[in-house]
Parts: structure tokens; C-alpha cells; sequence
């Protein structure tokens, strides 16, 4: 009789680096870079798969020239496994197509989300790197593919659009979950172009939201990409000494010299495990909820850290875990009422509410119930709104000019986009200055053309001769 591996001699499952390639607005190269990158990165011998996870406007096949006769959704439908719509693309990488159906999974029946975990879970083991080309902008599904991937690559572009729809979709993004930023500049001349507007952007998302973004590389403009488009044949192709090819060559190594440790990182399939957790279905039981996800659950490879996942049994039962939380909420009760500081005891909760929200990406507090709760207590709240408008009138009155915003560390709430025209306030250091003094003054050489009244005259009456004004001038400047 065989038996199963102890944890000990589990071997680790290798969890593959999760790039996600988005951008705030569309137009900008997004799914060339992403389908270039992939090919580079194959080309170089690391297993990729490109995932197409733009649900609204798929097109990574179209610019491999590849026709998918199934899509993720069949998977979810039970109608075939993951395996059977992989497509091959260049130098042996993965592309997966249609991805519709990966938002939708909090809405789908328990067999079917169990389907997409387990499906998910089974191929991401077997690649190094798993590139997700999102849809632009700031949609659920862009944002939730954001916060799946351990890096984003974010595409901008010179337009002063690209850079503002950028932030805004950083912005909203880290509302939600921390983002580890690299960005690409596409579409400049050369490398100063490409600087200056990183350095545009990166100064604004430092100032207004208190992080830093890097610098992974740029991409010049040029005509073979688009050639490349409408052959359906990416420049990552052609030869490795092809002038198109190197940027995705430098790309691909700076991605490289990242620091990565694949230890300290959790799979992509087990965030959307934990969004499934999170979004119980109205119209099951609970318990039918918690029974189908401990089912998934069980059939995901393990983390290759030891440390059990808080959504995870702790000692092979649910039970367990749900009677350690009726043991702490019993402790606080009775701490509650003996307690004689409330203060030190609603700070310790909004701690642990900060705690639970940088972990799962959602509040632990339902805002709607909150603020009924305020209204029906108007009484109970005067002490809690007095000291709420003595804040908001000391930071009205803290104000430095930067526009209104009272930023205090990372948050993005109420941070207004700043303005990325090309002489915007971002910009002042790139307006060049002329070499004249303030006081300068262009004047006629009285010498040469007489005093300016008479050489108005001069011009009304040489007018007729049918002369050039350059002609003119000449002959004057010569004596005649």
C-alpha cells in the first residue's frame, strides 16, 4: 500500500514569476510588449506562458496569426481541461486564449469555480513565467489581474492621456493591494525622451501617492512594429541582431536582474482562491460555500513556504479554525467588559482592521452598515463627529499648496491628478530658457536703415517695384 509524502519530503512546487503588462489607457502597445517580451523571454530558454486576459478585446492570438477553436470558458464548463486549449507559440511558449470567465468565478456554481482553481493551479507549476496582457483602464478585472501579478509592468506613452489615465489607474490600484511598479516607456525617440518622461511620471506617483516606480526600459518608435502587427509576425522573431529586436532583449534582462524569490511568493491560482473565499454566493448556504471551497482547497499544490495560509485549516478541519475564532471573540468580549479604555481598545481594532485589509485587499468593516448605524445613533456619535471635523478643519488649515491634497503616507483616496502636460508643473525643469536679459530690447540698426519711421516709409514706397522684403533689406543694408 502506498502512502502519501509526509510535508517534510514534500518537494516545493515551483510558482512561476507573474508579470502583469497593463496601462491606463489603450492604444499604447500593451499586448505587443506583452507578446514580444513573452517570445524574448522563451527565446532565452525560460518556459512562458502569455495569458490573454483581456475579456473584452482579446487579441494575443491575432498578433501571433494563431485561430483558437476553444477558450477558458469552455474550461469552466466542464467541456475540456486547461491543457487542451493551450496554444504553442514561438520557441515553445504557452499562450492562453479568451481568458473571459476569470472575474466571473465568484458567480459561477461550486463545481465550476473548483474547476478553475484546480485547472489553474495544475498548469502554473510547469513555467517559469506567466505574463498576463490585461485590458486598459481601471475595470475590476484589470485591477484584480494587477493585484494578482508580482510584478506590473505599466506602458506609457509621451501623450499627456497616457500619463494621467497611468496614474489614475495606479492610483486605484493600490487601493486595493500593494503594487511592486516597473515602468515601460514606449513609443520615444531615444533615451533622454524616454527619460525625462519616466522622471515626469515617477516624480508625480512619488508625490501624490508616496511610492516609488521603476525604470524598466523604453522602446523607440519604430515602423517595423507596426509592419510587424499586420503581418501577424512579432519582431521578437527576427534575427537576434535586428535593431527592432534589442529593446525587448534589454527589457527581458533588466527583468532579470529584479530581485525575485519565489519562496516568499504566493500563487496565482491561490489569489483567486482567496477571492473566491472572500465572495460567498447569495444564492448557496454557507455551509455549502465553506465545504466547496475547502474542496479546492485541497486539491492545490502546497505553497512552498511552511507557513499555513490564514484561510487554510490549521490542524485538518475547518472546525478548528472556526473554534479558535470563537475563542478570541469570547476573550474580547470578556476584555470589553473590563476594559475601562475605550480609546486603547478602538485603536487596537483599527489596527487589526489594517491588518486584515492589507492582507485581503477588502475592508473588514461594512461601510454601508457603519454609517446606518451612525444615523440611527446620532446621539451616540456627536463626540466621534466633533473630533472628525477638528481634524478635517486642522488639515484644512495645514494645506501647503499642493493642490489641495493632505497626503499622509500612501493613500490614494483623495489625491487629485496631477497635470501632465507637456509644460505642465511636472515639466518646468524641461522649458529651455532664451539667452536674452529681462530687460532686452530688439532694436533697428539706425546706422545701416535710418530711424524706424523712415524705413517704414522706405518699404511703403519700394512696395511697387514687386521685390522681396529679404531683397529689399539687402539693398538697404548695401547703400543703394
Amino acid at each position: 500500500m502506498n502512502h502519501p509524502e509526509s510535508d517534510s519530503n514534500r518537494t516545493p512546487i515551483s510558482i512561476p514569476r507573474v508579470l502583469a503588462v497593463t496601462s491606463g489607457k489603450g492604444g499604447v502597445g500593451k499586448s505587443s510588449i506583452a507578446v514580444n517580451l513573452g517570445i524574448t523571454l522563451a527565446r532565452a530558454g525560460r518556459r512562458v506562458c502569455v495569458l490573454d486576459a483581456d475579456t473584452g478585446l482579446a487579441n494575443v492570438n491575432i498578433l501571433l496569426g494563431l485561430h483558437p477553436q476553444k477558450g477558458l470558458a469552455d474550461v469552466l464548463a466542464g467541456e475540456c481541461p486547461i491543457e487542451d486549449i493551450l496554444l504553442d507559440g514561438p520557441y515553445g511558449m504557452k499562450i492562453i486564449p479568451g481568458a473571459s470567465g476569470i472575474r466571473d468565478c465568484v458567480e459561477l456554481s461550486a463545481a465550476r469555480q473548483r474547476r478553475l482553481v484546480t485547472e489553474l493551479a495544475r498548469i502554473e507549476q510547469h513555467f517559469d513565467d506567466l505574463i498576463l496582457d490585461t485590458a486598459a483602464g481601471i475595470g475590476d478585472t484589470t485591477l484584480d489581474f494587477v493585484a494578482a501579478g508580482h510584478q506590473a509592468l505599466l506602458v506609457i506613452t509621451p501623450e499627456p492621456t497616457s500619463l494621467t489615465d497611468a496614474f489614475s489607474l495606479l492610483k486605484v490600484a493600490l487601493r486595493r493591494h500593494p503594487v511592486d511598479c516597473q515602468v515601460v516607456v514606449n513609443m520615444v525617440a531615444d533615451i533622454s525622451e524616454a527619460r525625462a518622461v519616466y522622471q515626469r511620471f515617477s516624480g508625480a506617483v512619488e508625490k501624490y501617492l508616496g511610492i516609488s516606480v521603476g525604470f524598466l526600459g523604453f522602446i523607440q518608435r519604430d515602423e517595423s512594429l507596426r509592419a510587424a502587427v499586420t503581418l501577424q509576425h512579432p519582431v521578437a522573431m527576427f534575427s537576434e541582431h535586428d535593431p527592432s529586436v534589442r529593446p525587448f532583449q534589454r527589457l527581458a534582462q533588466a527583468l532579470n536582474e529584479l530581485p525575485w524569490d519565489s519562496s516568499n511568493r504566493s500563487s496565482f491560482s491561490r489569489f483567486w482562491f482567496r477571492q473566491l473565499l472572500r465572495a460567498p454566493r447569495p444564492e448557496e448556504p454557507a455551509d455549502a460555500d465553506s465545504g466547496a471551497a475547502a474542496t479546492a482547497s485541497e486539491q492545490l499544490p502546497a505553497e512552498p513556504d511552511s507557513t499555513p495560509p490564514v484561510d487554510a485549516p490549521v490542524s485538518g478541519s475547518r472546525n478548528s479554525v472556526k473554534e479558535r475564532f470563537e475563542a478570541l471573540r469570547k476573550e474580547f468580549r470578556s476584555l470589553a467588559s473590563e476594559l475601562d479604555e475605550p480609546c486603547a481598545m478602538a485603536e487596537w481594532i483599527q489596527a487589526l482592521e489594517a491588518d486584515y485589509r492589507d492582507r485581503f485587499g477588502i475592508p473588514a468593516v461594512d461601510p454601508e452598515a457603519l454609517i446606518e448605524w451612525i444615523i440611527q445613533h446620532p446621539g451616540t456619535c456627536e463626540g466621534v463627529l466633533a473630533r472628525i471635523h477638528e481634524r478635517l478643519d486642522r488639515q484644512g488649515s495645514d494645506e501647503s499648496g499642493d493642490g489641495g491634497v493632505v497626503q499622509e503616507g500612501p493613500a490614494t483616496d483623495n489625491v487629485v491628478t496631477p497635470d501632465f502636460g507637456r509644460y505642465g508643473p511636472l515639466a518646468v525643469s524641461e522649458r529651455k530658457t532664451p539667452n536674452t536679459k529681462p530687460d532686452a530690447v530688439h532694436r533697428v540698426d539706425v546706422a545701416v536703415f535710418g530711424s524706424q519711421q523712415a524705413l517704414l516709409e522706405w518699404l511703403r514706397d519700394s512696395r511697387a517695384e514687386g521685390q522681396l522684403l529679404i531683397e529689399q533689406l539687402e539693398r538697404r543694408g548695401d547703400g543703394d
